[in-house]
């Protein structure tokens, strides 16, 4: 797998970054025009005004807790990679997590993040077969608690979603619930994952998809090839499979990461209502409360559904839009009795703004830097001890019994794995320390 992954990076090399520059360009246009929307005519100065009652306590607290969740992230990497190996430390995770973070941002539905966080991984010592296994463990319980979170929030929100402000298109001569669009996102997310269980426990299921499902989309040329289509999609399910395997014998990792997850949607999906107190868009006399701030985060959850139906690079202009469709009613309700209709309209568009710089264009930028800067080349060989290294040995084994001009059946043959565990179990323990620190990726800067 390690030289198809070389073949893959060398082939990306031929051929110009151009479709990076164009999804960055698709981006910035798209961004400019939700600004232009945002800011049309007398709004500009309205969200200028709301902007000169800024609490920098608030708005820096925001930038503290998206580096917060970063490093949430990063130590999910770690804990992830500590099942193969001792050394991978939590610098490393969390520049793994940024660098997937601005690929993410900068590639249609989040596509390109994986495939940069397993290059980053296998320049940090890691085997891509243990990457990508990681990136299919990763996928599986983030999806999994997403869509738990998603049920929770339709449960408790329930009674709010239908005084929610519809989307309006046309000069409000098309109006649109938004309850439609929350329930096609949530179908989604749901989808993802519900298909690749159901496909992995059921072989009937799998087969009817494969041949029936792919075939009729390839008839109808929503599919170029469905013959590649079904591979492609037979290796995925495999792999799923295997990995969700490997998850159920390691319950206490599963249960620390899924924890870790929910903390890390809890915290990012809490940033718009800090931008609000950052904005005094509840009034000067407003205290914090615990159920607006839940309420303000099962809103983004609702927002993370609305916005992933459309897949732009980063959501650009979509996340925008729904946010303020979302949060309106939101920030009206919280908004003191003699507020003008015209100045909460406005503190909701400084609050999208305030928002998304957050979580979205800083972060993108932080992320630029660290993948244009990081290498990681460990100047020492990583000590795996797994599956593979099992299987290594046995095969050394076997050619060193056949060239002293054994039989690969006879008994030593057999009697290999009692062997080869003392060797693993050698292997797994702790190296001793060496002098002189590791190249830890930072030591030299280059830019491609």
């Amino acid at each position: 797998m390690d030289e198809e992954f070389e073949q893959h990076e060398k082939k990306k090399k031929k051929h110009p970054a151009l479709k990076y520059i164009a999804y960055i360009v698709v981006v910035l246009i798209a961004t400019g025009i939700s600004l232009a929307v945002s800011l049309w005519g007398d709004k500009f100065w309205s969200v200028v005004n709301a902007f000169g009652n800024t609490d920098w306590i608030w708005a820096f607290a925001m930038v503290g807790l998206m580096g917060f969740s970063y490093i949430i992230e990063g130590l999910i990497f770690k804990i992830f990679c500590r099942l193969y190996t001792r050394r991978y430390r939590m610098h490393q995770g969390l520049a793994t997590a940024m660098i997937g973070s601005f690929y993410n941002n900068v590639t249609p539905g989040a596509s390109g993040g994986q495939i940069m966080q397993v290059y980053t991984m296998k320049q940090q010592g890691m085997q891509v077969s243990n990457s990508a296994s990681i990136m299919v463990m990763w996928f599986i319980l983030y999806q999994s608690i997403l869509v738990l979170f998603d049920i929770l929030t339709l449960i408790v929100e329930a009674p709010t979603i239908p005084n929610m402000r519809p989307l309006d298109f046309a000069n409000n001569t098309i109006n649109i619930p938004v309850i439609y669009i929350i329930i096609a996102g949530f179908v989604l997310n749901l989808s993802i994952i519900a298909m690749l269980y159901i496909m992995s426990f059921s072989h009937k299921i799998h087969n009817f998809v494969l041949h029936y499902i792919v075939g009729f989309l390839g008839k109808i040329h929503l599919i170029r090839n469905p013959e590649k289509t079904r591979e492609n999609l037979r290796v995925q399910v495999e792999n799923f499979k295997i990995e969700l395997k490997r998850l159920q014998v390691n319950v206490p990792v599963v249960i620390l990461v899924g924890i870790l997850f929910l903390a890390l949607l809890m915290v990012r999906f809490s940033i718009p209502y800090f931008a609000g107190l950052a904005l005094h868009a509840y009034g000067d006399d407003y205290t914090i409360n615990v159920k607006d701030l839940f309420d303000a985060i099962f809103l983004c959850s609702f927002h993370q559904m609305c916005a992933g139906l459309i897949p732009l690079p980063g959501q650009a202009g979509v996340s925008e839009y729904f946010f303020y469709y979302l949060y309106y009613s939101f920030f009206q309700s919280l908004a003191p009795a003699n507020m003008d209709p015209l100045v909460i309209e406005a503190n909701v568009n400084a609050c999208q703004i305030l928002w998304r710089t957050t979580t979205f264009h800083l972060v993108t930028l932080v992320g630029g830097i660290v993948s244009a800067f990081y290498r990681s080349r460990p100047k020492e060989e990583i000590h795996y001890a797994n599956h593979q290294t099992f299987v290594d040995q046995i095969q050394a084994r076997i050619r060193e019994n056949l060239e002293k001009g054994g039989d690969p059946e006879d008994e030593e043959v057999h009697d290999l794995p009692r062997k080869v565990r003392k060797n693993i179990k050698q292997a797994e323990k702790k190296p001793k320390k060496r002098r002189g620190k590791d190249n830890d990726g930072w030591s030299n800067w280059t830019i491609d």
